[in-house]
């Protein structure tokens, strides 16, 4: 009797085991399809191209390709009048984890353009690196030798950095420079 009420238990046991189990990786799958919806989204709009929140998969997927090297994903436009790739780059702020998404002209050595996917800065101090002015002051920028922030932009590879957040912006440079060395070691350039 004592083995009969082992299995029993083991089984019910397992069996709520397996359902948490599927219950988590079901919400992982949708959680996951929202962040990429929200990420396609972001790039489409950082292009200027048209697309519909409905379909914004299919959307994203009639511009862009998806190609992963090593670590990294990589979007490549489809253009063929224009070299583009866009990535994401992570690391840390001063007080939080900088998410950012970079779109370079491979063909120009420029920036396309920036956006801050999320942050947890300072509110008016670091928070700034989300506005979209900010973010604007990087499109053209020459990612050669290497992107700048500093406090007064002069050269063609420097943006100004923002007021009184120096660790931030120092931190967003490190970021973006990490990224694009990425992009150079994966690409082969």
């Amino acid at each position: 009797m004592k083995d009969f009420r082992m299995v029993v238990f083991l089984l019910v046991l397992f069996t709520i085991c397996t359902l948490l189990l599927t219950g988590g990786n079901l919400a992982y799958e949708k959680a996951s399809a929202v962040f990429n919806r929200r990420l396609y989204a972001d790039i489409l709009n950082l292009y200027g191209y048209p697309f519909n929140e409905e379909t914004v998969e299919s959307d994203f997927s009639d511009w862009f390709d998806t190609v992963e090297r090593g670590t990294h994903v990589y979007y490549v436009g489809k253009e063929a009048d224009r070299d583009t790739v866009a990535f994401k780059s992570r690391g840390p702020g001063l007080w939080s984890l900088i998410e950012v998404l970079i779109a370079v002209e491979i063909d120009k050595s420029e920036l396309f353009g920036l956006r801050v996917l999320s942050q947890g800065e300072t509110p008016g101090l670091g928070g700034r690196i989300s506005e979209k002015a900010f973010q604007d002051s990087f499109t053209g920028l020459y990612i050669e030798p290497q992107v700048r922030i500093v406090k007064f932009a002069i050269a063609a590879n420097e943006v100004d950095a923002i007021s009184g957040a120096t660790k931030t912006s120092q931190a967003l440079e490190a970021l973006i420079n990490e990224g694009l060395e990425n992009l150079k070691r994966d690409f082969g350039g």
